[in-house]
């Protein structure tokens, strides 16, 4: 079944394919270079792989009339799976875990932006 074509918006599949790989390289120093905590590939990949799936709420509900409750409650998801996948680390400080906290903000802008360069 397909959604209402009203409610799609102007992100573009070319546009997925060009932020993607920036995205994933832009997720590896993050992890460790910002934050000198390497993590497992298959983390890298999904991750990757959340963050990518944004588009088809981006693209297909963009002008839904419900469309702040979906990308709000995906983002609470993704953050949700970053703290769980790299987070949950012992011993690590406060600060630290604050730090990679806030990464996760960075990492969805940077996805965005470079979402946009390929306009």
């Amino acid at each position: 079944m397909q959604p209402d074509p009203s409610w799609q918006g102007p992100i573009a599949f070319h546009e997925l394919l060009f932020g993607t790989w920036l995205s994933y390289i832009t997720l590896i120093v993050l992890w460790e270079k910002a934050l000198a905590a390497p993590l497992d590939e298959w983390k890298y990949a999904l991750l990757t792989c959340l963050g990518a799936s944004f588009f088809i709420i981006n693209h297909y509900f963009f002008y839904a009339p419900f469309y702040l409750w979906v990308v709000n409650g995906y983002t609470l998801i993704f953050a949700g799976v970053w703290y769980w996948l790299g987070m949950r680390q012992d011993g690590r400080a406060l600060i630290w875990k604050c730090v990679a906290l806030a990464l996760v903000v960075l990492y969805s802008v940077l996805y965005v932006g470079f979402e946009l360069l390929a306009r």
